[in-house]
C-alpha cells in the first residue's frame, strides 16, 4: 500500500522539488529562459513510470511508451515535410517534447488509476 501512496504522490512531490530548484538556481535565467519545469519534469516521470510499472504490475511500460514516443515522432515529421514542405528540427524538438509530457503525464495517470483499482 506505501508503495502505491508513494506513487500517487510522487509527481506532486517531483513538481514541488522542481519548483525550488528553479527558484533556489536560477535555472531559468541561466538558460535564457528556455528552460522550463515540464521539460525536465518528463525525465522523472519516465523514470517513475519505469521503477512504478515494474514493482506494481511486475511489466515494464517503457517499450509501449517508447513506442508511442517513437509513432509521435514519425507523425510530426511527416506533418513538417508534407503540409510544411519544410523541416527545422528546433520547432520539431520543441513540439515533440512539448507534446511527450502530456503524454507521459496521461500515460502516468492513467497507471496510477490502474493501480488503485485493481
Amino acid at each position: 500500500m506505501f508503495i502505491k501512496v508513494l506513487m500517487a504522490l510522487y509527481p506532486l512531490i517531483v513538481f514541488i522539488a522542481l519548483v525550488f530548484i528553479f527558484k533556489f538556481f536560477r535555472l531559468r535565467h541561466l538558460t535564457n529562459r528556455k528552460l522550463k519545469i515540464p521539460d525536465v519534469f518528463t525525465i522523472f516521470l519516465i523514470l517513475g513510470m519505469q521503477i512504478f510499472s515494474k514493482n506494481v504490475t511486475s511489466i515494464s511500460i517503457i517499450p509501449y511508451y517508447l513506442l508511442i514516443i517513437s509513432g509521435l515522432a514519425l507523425v510530426l515529421l511527416l506533418l513538417d515535410l508534407l503540409y510544411y514542405k519544410q523541416f527545422t528540427y528546433r520547432r520539431f524538438l520543441k513540439l515533440w517534447w512539448r507534446l511527450t509530457f502530456f503524454i507521459t503525464l496521461i500515460i502516468y495517470l492513467i497507471l496510477i488509476v490502474i493501480t488503485f483499482t485493481h
